[in-house]
């Protein structure tokens, strides 16, 4: 029989307070497969503190690392004193300083100080300037763009896609039971090249769903003409399959897109765009590819097998990606677009991403 969970022992003693005893427990529930001299443990326990999850004071392993000095301690280094940001240090030098393992530090800051751990998230550099400028565009933007209006609009972007992308060896650690030497280097080596074989897509997303997957020529640099010649003709006839009655074409403020010919282009062939003094810069925030659709197809790649050996199977493989994105996600990422905005204003054109809800 495995664990009893919470539920079911919330259940045992609900039957406990009714007089029931562990017998017929056991036999009111044959499917549970519960053991006599379990049921007879958490009938005491209830018996003796009133219930079947907390246990009786002072019972258990006593406590050697997580004691009333350490936790001083850690609370005192675990977060950045008053006026003073960036003074915090990592567990590992806790643990190193108080003389105990970075486990331990990590449950008294859970457990004993009841506080959250978070990652970092790494975010572009904004000067005063470029906050003023996203504060007034992101105000532009949101009166400009209602929640109906959005529903046109097709974002795109350009994103690198390599053959073999960094592994976080962190997070993907290796198990033994012998020593490191003995382990097969295919388990624990990591190779990757050190100019990794990539390509470069451009897409576009909208409410009413995703265009086609573009590859970028091999050695082909996107300057003005390119962009002109070779993407934007095929991101403008994803525009008008998915949105035949009209769209609002975006794209961010890279040379290529800013540029005076690009501009002009997009002014004669399209009915609606987002120019280079309307978008926010240094926005990957707003854009639902940035913020969204890339991450979630690399999630993808990283767990794709077989991996592919080639650009030509990664192409491949990332058009297999690209078709299965789920279409709900994208609407969910494209509607998110105000609220990003509407974060934007209210952090006066700084960093936001920490104030949205996971």
């Amino acid at each position: 029989m495995g664990k009893i969970s919470h539920d079911d022992k919330m259940r045992i003693q609900t039957l406990r307070e009714q007089g029931l005893g562990p017998t017929l427990i056991q036999k009111a529930y044959p499917e549970k497969r519960w053991s006599l001299g379990t049921l007879k443990t958490i009938c005491e326990r209830v018996d003796k503190t009133g219930s079947a999850v907390e246990r009786r004071k002072g019972s258990g392993r006593p406590k050697s690392a997580r004691n009333d000095e350490n936790i001083a301690k850690v609370a005192e280094m675990i977060c950045s004193q008053e006026d003073r940001p960036g003074t915090s240090k990592s567990t590992r030098d806790i643990a190193r300083e108080v003389g105990t393992s970075q486990t331990s530090v990590q449950r008294i800051a859970s457990r004993d100080l009841g506080l959250n751990c978070f990652k970092r998230v790494p975010v572009q550099v904004l000067t005063g300037a470029t906050k003023q400028k996203r504060l007034e565009r992101c105000t532009t933007l949101l009166r400009r763009f209602s929640v109906k209006k959005t529903k046109t609009v097709f974002f795109t972007d350009e994103k690198l896609f390599y053959l073999s992308p960094p592994v976080n060896t962190h997070n993907n650690p290796v198990w033994s039971a012998g020593l490191k030497r003995g382990i097969d280097p295919k388990r624990l080596l990591v190779q990757r090249a050190k100019f990794s074989a990539h390509v470069m897509v451009s897409a576009g997303v909208c409410f009413s769903g995703k265009g086609r997957l573009h590859f970028v020529d091999d050695k082909a640099k996107i300057n003005a003409d390119y962009y002109i010649n070779s993407l934007l003709p095929k991101l403008l006839e994803d525009c008008e399959t998915l949105m035949p009655d009209g769209y609002t074409f975006q794209q961010d403020g890279a040379p290529a897109h800013t540029s005076r010919h690009a501009q002009e282009w997009l002014a004669q062939q399209t009915p609606d765009f987002v120019n280079k003094d309307e978008w926010p810069p240094n926005s990957p925030d707003l854009n639902p590819l940035d913020y969204y659709v890339w991450g979630a197809m690399l999630h993808k790649y990283q767990r794709f097998v077989p991996k592919p050996t080639n650009v030509a199977e990664l192409r491949g493989v990332l058009e297999v990606i690209w078709d299965d994105l789920p279409h709900e996600s994208i609407q969910k990422a494209v509607l998110a677009f105000r609220k990003r905005l509407q974060a934007c204003c209210q952090s006066e054109g700084g960093h936001f991403e920490h104030l949205l809800r996971p």
